[in-house]
């Protein structure tokens, strides 16, 4: 059975001009329900660095936030876990989480307000993303998604 993993772009809330930009975030739905699962992300600021977090039970219906979902393709079963409850964690539990634990969260920028330097969730995601069609967990094309979604910033801001 297949599984189809999604990049969550939540837009930014204050201009580009301070140091903000969008954040990305990849969604794993569960076997049972594909608007619920766990969210893979990095968050903090570029002034005090990111954490990595697992947030189980994360269900898109429910998120009042606004956001888009880019399709980044269909896993294997084998490669992500079902996880039970809800909350947030730090400990992975299946392969795609490892690689993503393995993948360094960004730390404190020298520039926190220039949005164009330093890593911040965007550049993480893309790493753990090209680290998973590395290990062949995703194809190729995911990376496209990327960028497709990093042309859309701005737009119709």
């Amino acid at each position: 059975m297949l599984r189809q993993i999604a990049l969550l772009v939540y837009p930014a809330r204050a201009s580009k001009l301070n140091g903000v930009r969008a954040h990305w975030a990849l969604f794993v739905p569960s076997s049972s329900a594909e608007t619920k699962g766990t969210l893979i992300q990095v968050l903090g600021t570029p002034f005090t660095g990111y954490g990595l977090e697992f947030k189980r039970g994360y269900d898109l219906e429910s998120v009042r936030e606004k956001f888009q979902k880019h399709v980044l393709g269909d896993i294997e079963e084998r490669w992500v876990a079902d996880a039970d409850g809800n909350g947030v964690d730090i400990q992975p539990r299946d392969e795609v989480e490892k690689w993503a634990k393995r993948i360094e969260v960004p730390g404190v920028h020298k520039e926190p307000l220039n949005p164009s330097s330093g890593r911040r969730c965007q550049e993480w995601t893309r790493d753990l993303v090209e680290v998973l069609v590395k290990r062949g967990i995703l194809l190729e094309s995911s990376v496209q998604v990327l960028d497709y979604a990093k042309s859309l910033e701005g737009v119709g801001a």
